[in-house]
C-alpha cells in the first residue's frame, strides 16, 4: 500500500488514491528508462549501443507515472569474455543516479513526463592470459549527461504506450577521448514502449533508435546508430516479483574514419557491425516506499563483440513527493 501517494486522472481533477503497489511500482520504474539512454561501452574491443543493452529489462516503460517526483540509482556490472584471439577481458561498473518528474499536464490525452541524469563510468582491461603481454589498467569518468521528455498514454485494460525523444550533450572527458567511452558527440534518441499490467502480471516491449553525430575530438563518428529491444514478463506474488528478461541490440551502420579502401566488416578503419542478444532472470521486492529489483543476463549469441557479456543490474527507486488528496470543502451554508 502507498497510503502517502495519488494519481491525478486523466481528462479531469479527481484525485484517486493508490491501492496497489503492482501497477505503481511498474510505472515508477519507468524513471530507469532514461538509464538506457546514458551509458555506452564504445569502441572497437568493447562497443555498445549508446542504449546500454539490457538496461530497461524488467521496466513496464509504457505505463505512465502517477504525478509526483521521483529518485532512482541504477548500479550495474558485466565481465565481456575474451573469446576472441587477442581480445582483451573487460570489466565496467555504471552507476546511473536520476530525477523523474511526471507534471501535472496532459497533451493528447498523455502524462508529459521529464527525466534527467549525470551517470558515473569506470570500465577496466585485463591482457588475454594467452597472449601474455600488457597490464590490467581501470579508467573512471562521468558520462554524457542526458534529458528526456515524452508522454504516456493510459489505453485502458491494462495497457500502456509511451514516446520520448531527447539526447545525450557531448562532454570532454579523459574515458571518451582515450576509449571511446561517450565523449564530443552529441546523440539523439527515441524511444517506443507497449506494456501491460493487469492481475499480478506485467509485460513490456521497450524499443529505441538512437543516433549520433561526429566526435569533434577525433573529426568523426565514433558511435554508430542503433535499435534494441529490451522486454520482459514478470509476476507478482504479494511484494516479492519474478520474472524472465532479455535484450537484442545491432549496428545499423558502421563507424570509424571513411577511408577508400574496403575490408571484410565495411570500409577500411571502420568497426564492423555488432549485435548481441541475450536472456536473464529478475527478482524484485516492495518494501513500501522504496522498491527494488535484481536481475542477471547473459549472452547467447554476439556478432564482433569478442567476448560474451554477463551483467548484473540492481535497481532502488523511491518516491520524492506525490500531490496531496484535495480536501473536501465544507458548505458555507446548512440545514
Amino acid at each position: 500500500m502507498c497510503g502517502d501517494c495519488w494519481q491525478l486522472n486523466h481528462g479531469g481533477i479527481k484525485m484517486q488514491k493508490i491501492t496497489s503497489w503492482t501497477p505503481f511500482a511498474k510505472s515508477v520504474a519507468r524513471v530507469t528508462f532514461v538509464a538506457a539512454t546514458l551509458i555506452a561501452v564504445t569502441g572497437t574491443a568493447f562497443a555498445d549501443p549508446i542504449l546500454p543493452a539490457g538496461s530497461t529489462a524488467g521496466l513496464a516503460l509504457g505505463t505512465a507515472l502517477p504525478q509526483g517526483v521521483y529518485f532512482l540509482d541504477t548500479a550495474t556490472y558485466f565481465e565481456r569474455s575474451a573469446r576472441a584471439p587477442g581480445a582483451p577481458t573487460i570489466d565496467a561498473a555504471i552507476n546511473l543516479p536520476m530525477i523523474a518528474w511526471s507534471t501535472p499536464w496532459t497533451i493528447l490525452g498523455g502524462r508529459l513526463e521529464v527525466i534527467g541524469t549525470v551517470p558515473q563510468l569506470a570500465v577496466g582491461t585485463s591482457p588475454n592470459s594467452g597472449i601474455g603481454v600488457g597490464t590490467t589498467s581501470w579508467a573512471r569518468d562521468i558520462y554524457n549527461p542526458a534529458g528526456l521528455v515524452g508522454l504516456a498514454w493510459d489505453l485502458g485494460g491494462g495497457w500502456g504506450f509511451s514516446n520520448f525523444v531527447g539526447g545525450f550533450a557531448p562532454v570532454n572527458t579523459y574515458i571518451g577521448n582515450n576509449l571511446n567511452l561517450g565523449g564530443n558527440f552529441a546523440t539523439f534518441v527515441e524511444a517506443a514502449a507497449l506494456s501491460y499490467n493487469h492481475d499480478g502480471w506485467s509485460a513490456s516491449a521497450n524499443f529505441f533508435y538512437s543516433r549520433s553525430g561526429s566526435n569533434s575530438f577525433v573529426g568523426y563518428r565514433t558511435q554508430p546508430d542503433t535499435a534494441q529491444v529490451d522486454f520482459s514478463i514478470s509476476k507478482h506474488f504479494n511484494k516479492w516479483e519474478v520474472g524472465l528478461v532479455g535484450y537484442g541490440s545491432t549496428d545499423l551502420d558502421y563507424a570509424g574514419p571513411r577511408l577508400v579502401a574496403a575490408g571484410p566488416g565495411g570500409p577500411l578503419g571502420q568497426i564492423s557491425k555488432q549485435s548481441q542478444f541475450a536472456l536473464g532472470g529478475l527478482v524484485g521486492y516492495n518494501f513500501g516506499p522504496v522498491i527494488a529489483q535484481v536481475y542477471m543476463t547473459r549472452d547467447i549469441t554476439e556478432s564482433n563483440y569478442t567476448g560474451y557479456d554477463t551483467r548484473v543490474w540492481t535497481r532502488v527507486i523511491v518516491p520524492l513527493w506525490n500531490p496531496d488528496a484535495p480536501v473536501s470543502r465544507k458548505p458555507l451554508i446548512t440545514k
